[in-house]
């Protein structure tokens, strides 16, 4: 059985996804994009397309960069730079590798889900400039209560691993 993809790996994906994503979309946005939606719905900040573009691309950069990174820091991190439950036993020299690489694959999939629900939402903006409406609709809404819902199980799950020694 193969194992199954790396939340680092996704990282790296999701900013190409959004690359494909942006460039299927881009010949049918008007010259001027709705960029921004008040708590109504309604467009009230515009830029321009290509603006748009770059903007959409450079924050998936961004956030793949300072999920992505994270792993990196930790590893070269001392330890009293380290805000974790149980440190000392979760970063004795025999567990600090094991316990520092799930947590930076535990912190890309934070990445992931963040990134995911930036593409669902600039999706629905997309949207809403293809079809002239400038206006978002309900989803994006439900968009972020999943997100909500999936961090409060992240940050569940974190604390209840490292919260106590086996």
């Amino acid at each position: 059985m193969k194992a199954p993809v790396s939340m680092r790996t996704l990282l790296l994906i999701l900013p190409i996804a959004a690359c494909i994503h942006i460039a299927c979309y881009y010949a049918q946005l008007p010259d001027r994009v709705a960029s921004h939606f008040g708590p109504s719905g309604e467009a009230d900040g515009w830029m321009s397309k290509s603006a748009f573009a770059a903007v959409y691309v450079g924050v998936m950069l961004f956030q793949a960069t300072v999920f992505g990174g994270i792993g990196v820091l930790l590893r070269h991190s001392p330890n009293d730079l380290i805000n974790l439950p149980n440190k000392d036993y979760w970063l004795a020299p025999a567990r600090r590798e094991k316990t520092l690489r799930d947590a930076a694959e535990s912190l890309a999939s934070f990445g992931v889900a963040t990134m995911i629900l930036l593409i669902a939402v600039m999706h629905s903006v997309i949207l809403a400039n293809v079809n002239g409406t400038f206006r978002l609709g309900v989803l994006p809404l439900y968009y972020l209560i999943a997100y909500l819902a999936y961090t409060a199980v992240w940050t569940v799950n974190l604390i209840r691993r490292y919260a106590s020694t086996p």
